[in-house]
């Protein structure tokens, strides 16, 4: 056998998936659809209306078309789809945390409350003609008034976005602490901040592939997913069966990032047209659909107020946000508590008051797209301090080392517990090491030679920093075991959405089991291989499931052993471990050996055991990620586009599973925050209709303006895991918002700031023109 390799954590060994995806061998839910009967689904085309009627008789009627379903047809009249998450009663005391009902149906039935909601399901022998019979089905609509701005849903009187509903408030925070009073010379800056609403928008969209066993009594569910225990869990309750009858199932995914860590309608309702007409059925999200759909993100307004003393040490900080939930979100109790919670940001602030609603409007729905509040907090912050830096003389760096948390102040404990209960501190080494990391990586003084080598350009400099509570528990999952070959299979809850679990966490299995990595295999996320889960989310992938990787390795090597003694009649203490191979007294066993010698006929088949451990992990508390972005932005006078030059991010997390694999995972945040800094917003106009259904309107950005990110990687372990690891998944996107924000600032000069985004081109413009004629 070959030795095992010394710690394969810690090691940029190349991706296992990468040869698979860039030869287009990846198998996504698409792919495996033949055969399958294809659904459209009649979609709402008003943002707020009561439904009159739905007539499918002309749908019936064209050849091909196999059925037209209604939630009443499925069983699922008013079927709700619930809240996935609800922060603990020691939150929700301490920060003064409240949720109200909200009216997720699968299918809309007596009312519709955003365009795009699916209101029935259209069989057919081919998606051409199942979207035909779609466009065939007349729906009748009482028009009611819309409400688009969240801020007017939570005015008195305001029209309801959910008839049955009090009204359009989802949820409420309000923290306090600290002093109110400020001495007489303290400096006071105020500001209205607003980051456009926005989303995930994956290469792949989303899909779902079902079909039911009669046999079995048994219903199959390929699904592109994050969360597919969860989805599992919302398919029993809607079709009242138990889970031993559900399968979900997980292929490749082309990416999540937050949208697909949501149970969708579309997901329930597959799954009871398979039950209920026994035939396979399949449904690929077309992109008009997902851009009009799928579940959003961000959408916040902050009204900030932020003091500081005269050498800009803060002093208060105070915040007032509302965030615009859509139509609803099953996440709304994460994005509220995420937002106030990280609004304190990486700095010592001795006292703060904080207060947040979030609001219903008649827009899509809302999932934790990535950061999940922590962007608009970081933004929210981060402004302020920038414009605080401008009204007491400091540059944005120095106010940031005056106030950012040092070595001696760690842990650094807030007056506030987290979602999970447990007291907040932040566990980290030295967050001024890490502006001082990313100054080195890129300092101000780039900016000149920028200035040199674009002379057409307006350049700037900005820099942010962030805050994130990584590795959220309660729990994740994990399975190991020995397969018949004298190999190792790996499974977990956290379904890989392109975050390259197949090299993660075999590098993580093969560690704990000190084998080498070639012997190892992870499998897709399967609630037929994993019996529970909770998901991939939060940053919670590598802390949580790699954790219950490493311990369920760890507990199959000691059984194992266990194994190894009853087989030679050896003491169990006499056994012994070493490169892959066990020696008791008398006698060695190999991996292969042992899972011979429990297979049929083997020596060991009358023990009637397997060597096949899960281990539940579960957190004390989460782990504290921070990190500093810097960017350098070039700014075309003539038409205010700006484009992103150069960028770092130097941040503080744990032990690195796979450097490169971390790497990705920033540099890919980066760009999603570049985007949502400058290019993509989901408009609406004020009747509730989408804006930006096409890439035409919606423009994400291209390889070509997204710069190559510098990155440095200051490792500071945390006890709260045994694999010593933080999470990294959202450290790339949180302040890249703020960053750029603070370089357009820079770039343009006199007093400029940017307040809202994306970055209005059309404002930049103005005040470049403005600065040339002064």
């Amino acid at each position: 056998m070959n030795e095992p390799e010394a710690s394969l954590v810690g090691r940029s060994l190349p991706r296992r998936e990468d040869a698979r995806f860039l030869t287009g061998q990846g198998s996504y839910v698409a792919d495996g659809t033949a055969g399958a009967y294809h659904v459209a689904f009649v979609r709402s085309r008003e943002a707020a209306a009561e439904i009159l009627g739905i007539d499918a008789d002309q749908a019936l009627a064209v050849p091909g078309v196999v059925g037209v379903y209604t939630a009443a047809d499925l069983g699922l009249a008013m079927n709700r789809i619930e809240v996935l998450t609800r922060p603990s009663p020691e939150f929700a005391e301490a920060a003064g945390f409240e949720m109200f009902p909200q009216e997720i149906y699968v299918l809309a039935e007596d009312h519709v409350t955003y365009v795009g909601q699916p209101i029935a399901a259209v069989i057919a022998q081919d998606r051409y003609t199942a979207e035909d019979g779609a466009e065939l089905v007349h729906v009748r609509y009482a028009a009611r008034p819309a409400v688009v701005d969240p801020e007017a849903a939570l005015t008195p009187g305001s029209p309801r976005v959910h008839p049955g509903t009090a009204d359009n408030e989802a949820g409420r925070i309000a923290i306090e602490f600290g002093p109110a009073e400020l001495p007489p010379d303290a400096v006071t800056v105020e500001g209205r901040y607003r980051m456009g609403r926005h989303g995930a928008v994956p290469m792949e969209t989303r899909g779902v592939h079902a079909w039911y066993d009669p046999q079995r009594d048994r219903l199959e569910v390929r699904t592109s997913t994050q969360i597919p225990h969860m989805v599992r869990q919302a398919v029993c309750g809607a079709l009242g069966v138990g889970a031993d009858t559900v399968r979900v199932a997980v292929p490749d995914v082309g990416g999540g990032f937050g949208s697909k860590a949501n149970v969708y309608a579309e997901e329930v309702v597959l799954a009871a047209l398979a039950r209920a007409t026994g035939h396979p059925v399949a449904w690929i999200e077309d992109r008009q659909e997902n851009l009009t759909a799928a579940a959003q993100g961000r959408d916040q307004v902050h009204d900030a107020r932020l003091s500081v003393d005269p050498q800009g040490r803060i002093l208060r900080w105070e915040d007032d946000f509302v965030v615009d939930i859509g139509s609803g979100s099953l996440w709304v109790g994460g994005i509220v508590a995420n937002t106030g919670i990280h609004l304190l940001g990486p700095y010592r602030v001795p006292a703060a008051r904080i207060r947040g609603r979030a609001a219903m409007t008649n827009k899509c729905i809302v999932a934790q797209y990535r950061g999940a509040g922590r962007p608009e907090a970081s933004f929210a912050l981060e402004r302020s301090l920038d414009a605080a830096a401008a009204a007491v003389g400091l540059t944005p760096e120095e106010i940031r080392r005056r106030n950012l948390l040092r070595a001696e102040d760690m842990p650094y404990e807030r007056p506030l517990p987290y979602r999970d209960g447990v007291p907040i501190a932040y566990d980290g080494g030295d967050y001024v090491a890490c502006l001082d990391a990313v100054l080195e990586l890129l300092p101000r003084a780039q900016v000149a030679a920028y200035a040199a080598a674009h002379p057409d350009l307006e350049i700037g400099y900005g820099l942010a920093s962030y805050i994130e509570a990584t590795g959220r528990g309660p729990w994740e999952a994990a399975r190991v075991r020995l397969d018949p070959g004298g190999g190792f299979v790996v499974v977990t809850g956290a379904a890989s959405a392109g975050m390259s679990h197949e090299t993660s966490f075999a590098q993580v299995a093969a560690d704990a089991l000190e084998v080498p990595f070639g012997q190892v295999r992870y499998a897709r996320a399967d609630t037929d291989l994993l019996e529970f889960g909770v998901g991939s989310f939060a940053s919670r992938s590598a802390v949580l499931a790699g954790s219950a990787v490493h311990l369920a390795g760890r507990e199959l090597l000691t059984r194992a052993a266990g194994v190894v003694a009853l087989l030679t009649g050896a003491p169990a203490e006499s056994v012994t471990y070493a490169a892959g191979t066990f020696q008791a007294p008398d006698r060695e066993y190999t991996w292969a050996e042992l899972a011979a010698a429990l297979g049929p006929g083997g020596a060991g088949e009358r023990l009637a055991t397997q060597l096949d451990v899960t281990h539940v992990f579960r957190p004390r508390t989460v782990t504290w990620t921070m990190g500093v972005h810097a960017a350098v932005v070039g700014i075309q006078p003539a038409s205010g586009v700006v484009r992103v030059l150069d960028y770092a991010v130097a941040h503080e997390g744990g032990a690195e599973i796979n450097p490169v694999v971390v790497a990705g995972q920033v540099s890919g945040g980066v760009a999603q925050g570049i985007g949502g800094a400058l290019t993509e917003e989901f408009a609406y106009g004020p009747d509730g209709q989408p804006l930006s259904t096409t890439f035409l309107s919606y423009q994400v950005p291209a390889m070509g303006e997204v710069p190559r990110v510098r990155i440095r990687h200051l490792a500071v372990e945390t006890p709260e895991n045994p694999i010593g690891v933080r999470g990294a998944g959202e450290s790339g996107t949180i302040a890249a918002y703020a960053a750029v924000a603070s370089a357009v600032d820079d770039a343009v000069g006199d007093g400029f700031h940017v307040r809202s985004t994306p970055v209005a081109t059309a404002d930049v413009r103005r005040a470049v023109r403005a600065r040339s004629r002064a």
